[in-house]
């Protein structure tokens, strides 16, 4: 199934979190002057325009991002989200939302590689037309070493992987429509760590109360395979990063229907400080957009 379209969802809650992440995460990786390779399997579109009449319909951006960047402007962010605000804040005052893989080429440099991989048709043409354009952030360089595949990315990460240069970052954004979507990451990720386990991964996850169960599994499976690929060498780190937006109960219908309560971020090698971090971001991000909600930063 490929009926999934972000566009609908830009910059809200799941984005702040996921993207806030990985700005975070690219951060820790770039202190060092030693080149990064970064692997995106669900690109999207790159750039998203915040009058999108579907985005527009579902109002998601407004109550999302467009509420954190309004408040940062009275109640300074900590520093570490600062690259995050800032770069939201430039695009939103050219109407946009960066993505993904906006956001990667925005921070990484020169040396740096990334291939990103999306396979649906209308969104392959759409990001390979955004990225021809050069990035809005002018103290930036920008990394122009990107490879767009028109490709499954977890097939993406079988065959190109591990890269030459092993310090790097796979940023992992399924859509989770069907059971497969809970299944494809547990293999991928014992097959990636057989062959480059040094990798950092960062795995999204949404919060949905029919979908608790397969949640559950998918990150059993995941934590079983990592270490089945480790062997007998140490063990990696796992940091789970959550944002819920309402309560799991509230989000439970008469009709048994469900909705989206928060989502996570499973992080796989976790870099030093990330969970301190983290918890800084998320205590500042939680009562402007959620409220009603919460977060959690714990090892698992």
């Amino acid at each position: 199934m490929l009926s999934y379209r972000h566009a609908f969802h830009a910059g809200n809650h799941a984005d702040i979190l996921k993207h806030s992440t990985l700005t975070l995460l690219l951060q820790s990786l770039l202190k060092k002057d030693k080149p990064v390779t970064l692997f995106d399997t669900h690109a999207g579109a790159g750039v998203y325009n915040l009058d999108d009449e579907r985005l527009l319909h579902t109002g998601e951006a407004d109550a999302g991002i467009l509420k954190l960047l309004q408040a940062a402007q009275w109640n300074t962010p900590p520093a570490i989200l600062t690259p995050y605000i800032s770069l939201c804040g430039t695009y939103r005052n050219n109407g946009l939302y960066p993505g993904s893989p906006e956001i990667e080429r925005s921070m990484l440099r020169h040396c740096d590689k990334i291939f990103v991989s999306e396979l649906h048709t209308s969104e392959i043409s759409v990001l390979k037309n955004n990225m021809q354009e050069p990035p809005l952030v002018t103290d930036s360089t920008g990394c122009p070493n990107m490879t767009i595949l028109h490709k499954n990315g977890f097939e993406m990460l079988h065959s190109l992987t591990p890269p030459r240069v092993r310090r790097g970052l796979v940023l992992i954004d399924p859509s989770y429509e069907t059971d497969n979507d809970y299944h494809l990451p547990v293999e991928a990720l014992f097959q990636l760590y057989k062959k480059w386990n040094t990798a950092v991964t960062a795995l999204w996850y949404p919060l949905l109360t029919h979908r608790k169960d397969a949640l559950s599994r998918m990150k059993t499976g995941i934590k079983e395979s990592v270490t089945r690929a480790f062997k007998a060498a140490a063990i990696p780190r796992i940091l789970y990063a959550e944002l819920y937006t309402a309560s799991e109960s509230c989000c439970q219908s008469g009709t048994g229907k469900s909705r989206l309560y928060g989502s996570g971020m499973m992080i796989i090698n976790t870099p030093w400080q990330t969970d301190t971090h983290l918890k800084a971001a998320l205590e500042w991000i939680k009562p402007v957009i959620a409220p009603e909600g919460g977060w959690s930063v714990q090892e698992g």
